[in-house]
């Protein structure tokens, strides 16, 4: 099979990430169904999926006529039989939870047609473990789209023990048609690529915090305002073969045996969770926020990105 025939997607979850990866495949001209558990989430996910169309067409990334094609060749569906009826892939986007998508996936083989492919959007959890619930494990891998997914450029296309190599191939093919910029993760480890990349820059910078060496929004600030400039276009072995790796190996040789070797979440971090400051959700986490404050944090956010995005897809 070629990225190409594959025209009929199944997206199981309407949730954040489900409702912005059904918008990505109908934008390259693929029908999707979209399933979940009840209208409501449906209703939800649909809105979603609109916005981040609108979105783009104030970017001026894609045209009205392109936006309503896209909002219209997605169908939703109560019915995860319905769904995967005919199915060339079906990409999971339910909690991140093991147990279910165990669950979910010991169901879809006996529900989609026999050469579908199956796909999980989990962040990090073991592909192997989620495939040996499917009767087809050669036929399931990690497509990791990073939120929100009409902007993030970035798909983690993970092999399990048993995915195929053109199991793999295919997604990253498929990937490339939505225009995004996959890489492929060849061994099955917790988190894939991207949030271990992103996880040991928030250990180092609990420690920072702990030990009282700069305030959050100072640590913030020197990753915005230094290596995160850099990073969005050279990435960190790029910029280490910039710098020489001579300079980092001697950097290495004293940074690296005081920096957090932390196995387990940080004190400050876990204070945080038991006093329910559990970020923007809430109100509060290292920063306290209105519902304002966070709307128009997340809006900076997605425009500058969407920025980023118009001024690349015209260099």
């Amino acid at each position: 099979m070629q990225p190409e025939d594959m025209r009929h997607i199944a997206v199981i979850g309407a949730g954040t990430m489900g409702a912005g990866i059904a918008g990505e495949f109908a934008r390259a001209g693929c029908q999707v169904m979209l399933a979940d558990t009840s209208d409501t989430r449906l209703e939800q996910g649909r809105a979603r999926l609109t916005a981040a169309q609108n979105s783009l067409v104030e970017a001026d990334l894609l045209t009205d006529a392109e936006a309503n094609a896209a909002v219209d060749r997605v169908r939703t569906t109560l019915s995860l039989e319905i769904a995967c009826a005919d199915a060339d892939l079906v990409v999971e986007s339910i909690s991140e939870e093991l147990q279910s998508k165990q669950e979910l996936f010991s169901r879809l083989h006996g529900i989609s047609p026999s050469h579908a492919v199956f796909a999980s959007n989990t962040s990090g959890l073991s592909i192997t473990r989620i495939a040996a619930a499917c009767g087809r494990p050669e036929q399931v891998a990690g497509m990791h789209f990073w939120n929100p997914p009409h902007v993030i450029p970035l798909v983690e296309v993970a092999r399990g023990q048993e995915t195929r190599e053109d199991t793999a191939a295919l997604l990253l093919d498929l990937a490339r048609r939505l225009g995004k910029r996959p890489i492929l993760v060849r061994r099955d480890v917790p988190g894939f690529v991207g949030n271990r990349l992103q996880f040991a820059v928030f250990r180092e910078a609990l420690h920072i915090l702990a030990e009282g060496i700069a305030s959050a929004e100072d640590i913030d600030t020197a990753m915005t305002a230094g290596p995160g400039l850099r990073y969005g276009l050279l990435g960190p072995l790029r910029t280490a073969d910039l710098g020489g790796l001579d300079v980092f190996a001697a950097i290495s040789q004293y940074l690296f045996e005081d920096l957090s070797v932390a196995r387990e979440p940080a004190t400050v971090l876990k204070e945080l969770v038991s006093a329910g400051r559990l970020g923007a959700k809430t109100g509060a986490g290292f920063y306290d926020y209105t519902a304002e404050e966070r709307d128009r944090l997340v809006q900076r956010r997605d425009k500058l990105l969407l920025h980023i995005l118009s001024v690349s897809s015209r260099s």
